[in-house]
């Protein structure tokens, strides 16, 4: 599990735990786990979170940033 903060310019659309996230990258899609590597991309189209409870939401983006250091994921959208 690692903490997730999911925002746009608008609100706070997540902040919690969760065990797994997908993203669209320009280079395809790529699945952040818990004790990712450090990284940082430019997202678009859909994210989705598998959350705390195994419950899998999803969002429809525009465009976006993702940040990571392993125990936290920040995420900048715009919807």
């Amino acid at each position: 599990m690692f903490n997730l903060v999911l925002i746009s310019d608008e609100e706070k659309i997540f902040d919690g735990k969760a065990s797994e996230v997908n993203v669209l990258t320009e280079e395809g899609p790529v699945t952040i786990l818990s004790q990712h590597e450090p990284y940082m991309t430019k997202i678009e189209k859909r994210v989705s979170i598998k959350k705390e409870n195994e419950n899998i939401e999803e969002f429809d983006i525009v465009d976006g940033f993702l940040y990571t250091n392993g125990e936290l994921c920040y995420i900048v959208v715009d919807r």
